[in-house]
């Protein structure tokens, strides 16, 4: 049975990336699929105009999946073992996806957030939800420990301010050494242009006050812990095949990426050694 309409619960900021993935997975199954986002959306009675943007944006949110989600695999072939946060987490629906039969996932979000994960998304066996602040910054002290740890983080960095997430960064390189971070960013043009699609779509509350246009020259100067900063720039192969998206998807995907609009940054910490 549906639930009630869903924009009676929580902001359709959330809803939309979950409906994007589901609705790519039935469009494009030759290059992406996310069953827990198809049975969670078919639990849901989102407004109709959300689902045409859903539609549009299938493709970039997918994109921002696969990507935080080969992330979280290149780290955890050196340390299988490790904490995931999945910071922000949303209805995102990505552990099935990384998960290599050894790590444990944390999905952190508010407290209102967790509660809808857990009536409408199962977890998966090593897989718990940590209701909590992600700006609170004692939720590291609840993650922390001697092990590994590396944070994604989709779509969440946008709608804090510069200093905020400053502070974040440089207190998980402290806390987690030898750990990480991979997240999406855009630049500042893009930024303003997601803020006024936002606004006429009817959510003005959806502010985009981070971006950044050099992740790496901007990064480095902001903490010592940090190690190795990388920014993916191209779109990866997968997302260029014809075999599996029209050349129009395609081309408005590589041009985001060509314009530098859509980046994705990762941050290596150094370990206590000072050497990663």
């Amino acid at each position: 049975m549906k639930t009630q309409p869903f924009r009676e619960k929580i902001g359709n900021t959330m809803l939309l990336p979950l409906l994007a993935r589901a609705r790519c997975g039935e469009k494009y199954p030759r290059l992406f699929r996310d069953p827990p986002a198809g049975q969670a959306a078919a639990a849901l009675d989102p407004d109709p105009a959300l689902w045409r943007m859903a539609e549009a944006a299938a493709p970039l949110y997918a994109l921002r999946q696969d990507v935080l989600v080969w992330a979280a695999r290149r780290y955890l072939k050196g340390h299988p073992e490790a904490v995931i946060v999945n910071l922000g987490c949303g209805l995102d629906t990505s552990f099935p996806k990384a998960d290599n039969g050894r790590c444990r996932w944390v999905n952190l979000d508010l407290p209102e957030v967790i509660a809808l994960r857990e009536r409408l998304l199962p977890l998966g066996e090593r897989e718990e939800n940590l209701a909590a602040d992600a700006l609170d910054l004692s939720w590291l002290r609840t993650i922390g420990g001697n092990g590994d740890r590396y944070v994604i983080a989709g779509g969440v960095f946008y709608y804090f301010r510069e200093e905020q997430v400053r502070r974040l960064l440089r207190a998980m390189a402290r806390a987690f050494p030898g750990g990480g971070i991979c997240f999406d960013c855009e630049s500042p043009l893009a930024a303003r242009l997601s803020g006024r699609v936002a606004e006429r779509a009817g959510y003005p509350g959806a502010v985009m006050h981070f971006s950044v246009r050099d992740p790496e020259k901007t990064f480095r100067s902001w903490s010592p812990d940090f190690h190795r900063i990388t920014c993916l720039r191209r779109l990866p192969e997968a997302y260029l095949d014809p075999k599996n998206l029209p050349l129009a998807v395609r081309l408005r995907l590589r041009g985001g990426f060509s314009a530098g609009m859509l980046k994705f940054a990762e941050i290596r910490f150094k370990k206590n050694n000072g050497f990663y």
